[in-house]
C-alpha cells in the first residue's frame, strides 16, 4: 500500500511539477473535507419518520408540503396507480404536516418530516431508510402520473439498459411542461406549428424558454393534454421510443437505482436552507460525471402542473380543468364555486 502511495505521489510530481502537485493536494483535501462536512450535516438534521415500510424492491418518494391544492389529483394518482413491488414515502422538508401524515396514514405510506428545507437532504434521508430499495422513484408533489405509470418506467428503464451500451443514471417520462420534453409532446401530438405560431421557435433548453415563464404557454399545453388518460394512450400506443437528454433537465419524475444514488454520493444541496435546485443542478452533472445518461422514455406521459411563473394563472384554470377532464381534476375538489 505505502508503495502504491509513493508511485502515485512520483508519478504527480512528474506531471504537475512541485506547485501543481500542492495545488491538486490541496484541492483534493478540500473537497474531501467538503463531502465530510455534508454528512454530518445530512447526519445531524432532526426528522420524524412514521414507518410503514415494508421493505420492498421499489421505492416512491414524493417531495411534498407545499402546493396542497393539487392533492387531490397528484397524490390520489400515485396511490391508485403504484407499483404493488414499491413502497412509498412522502416526505416534507421543512415542515411538518397533519394533513400529509393522515393522507399517507390513510394510504398506508410512509411519512418523512425533515427539519432543514433542503430537498436534497431529505431525499437522501428517504432514501437511507429504505436500504433494501433497489428502484427508486423520486417525484414532485405538482405531477400527474399516467395509469401504469410506475410498471411503465420500470420496463422503459430496462428497455434502454437492453439496448444501450451505457446504462442510465435515470429514466424519465416525457412532461408536457418541461423545457426539454415539451418537444417531444408537440411532436407526439402534431402540435409544433401550432406552438410556433403563439409562442415562437422551438427551442429546448432548461430555462428561458415560454414552457418555463410564460403561463399562457403553460395553460395551452395543459389544454392540449387532457383528457388526460386518452393523451397519455396516444404516447403508450405509440413505438417504443427513447431519447437522451444532452443538457440540464427538471427532474420533478424521475427513476434511479440505489447503485447510482450511492456512486454519486446522494443528492446535493445548498449549506444554507430553502435554496432550490441544487439538487437538480448536480444531480444532471454527476450524470455526465460519470458517464451516466439522462434518458427520456417516450411512450410514457406525465404532466408538471407548473413553474412558478406560472402557477398564478394555472391555479386559476383548474375548474377549466375539472369541466375537460373531471376524472383527472375531480369537480368536488376543483369545480368553480356556484353563485
Amino acid at each position: 500500500m505505502r508503495n502504491k502511495v509513493l508511485t502515485r505521489v512520483k508519478r504527480s510530481l512528474r506531471q504537475r511539477g512541485i506547485q501543481g502537485f500542492f495545488g491538486a493536494a490541496f484541492a483534493d483535501a478540500l473537497a474531501a473535507t467538503s463531502k465530510h462536512l455534508a454528512r454530518i450535516r445530512d447526519g445531524s438534521t432532526r426528522y420524524r419518520f412514521i414507518d410503514r415500510r415494508a421493505h420492498k424492491d421499489g421505492l416512491i418518494v414524493v417531495l411534498a408540503g407545499y402546493k396542497s391544492f393539487l392533492w387531490p389529483t397528484t397524490l390520489e394518482r400515485i396511490y391508485s396507480s403504484q407499483h404493488d413491488d414499491c413502497d412509498v414515502c412522502v416526505v416534507s422538508p421543512g415542515l411538518y404536516s397533519e394533513e400529509l401524515k393522515s393522507i399517507c396514514e390513510k394510504n398506508n405510506w410512509s411519512y418523512l418530516s425533515v427539519q432543514r428545507n433542503s430537498p436534497g437532504v431529505a431525499l437522501n434521508q428517504a432514501v437511507s431508510l429504505h436500504p433494501g430499495a433497489d428502484y427508486i422513484f423520486k417525484l414532485d408533489e405538482d405531477i400527474v402520473i399516467s395509469p401504469g405509470f410506475f410498471s411503465a418506467m420500470r420496463i422503459g428503464y430496462q428497455r434502454v439498459l437492453e439496448r444501450s451500451m451505457l446504462e442510465p443514471g435515470f429514466c424519465a417520462p416525457v412532461l408536457n411542461i418541461n423545457g426539454i420534453t415539451y418537444y417531444t409532446f408537440l411532436r407526439t401530438l402534431g402540435l409544433e406549428e401550432e406552438y410556433k405560431s403563439m409562442f415562437g421557435p422551438l427551442v429546448m433548453r432548461c430555462q428561458d424558454v415560454p414552457v418555463h415563464n410564460n403561463p399562457e404557454a403553460a395553460w395551452w399545453i395543459w389544454s392540449k393534454t387532457l383528457p388526460f388518460r386518452e393523451i397519455a394512450d396516444r404516447f403508450s400506443n405509440g413505438p417504443e421510443r427513447f431519447s437522451i437528454c444532452s443538457t440540464r433537465f427538471s427532474i420533478g419524475a424521475i427513476l434511479f437505482r440505489r447503485q447510482f444514488w450511492e456512486m454519486i454520493g446522494g443528492f446535493k444541496s445548498a449549506w444554507h436552507a430553502g435554496i432550490l435546485g441544487v439538487d437538480e443542478d448536480m444531480l444532471c452533472r454527476d450524470c455526465v460525471s460519470f458517464s451516466r445518461p439522462m434518458y427520456i422514455v417516450e411512450t410514457v406521459l406525465a404532466g408538471h402542473f407548473s413553474f412558478y411563473p406560472q402557477e398564478a394563472l394555472m391555479k386559476r384554470m383548474l375548474p377549466e380543468m375539472s369541466r375537460l377532464d373531471p376524472d383527472t381534476f375531480p369537480p368536488q375538489f376543483f369545480a368553480a364555486p356556484r353563485g
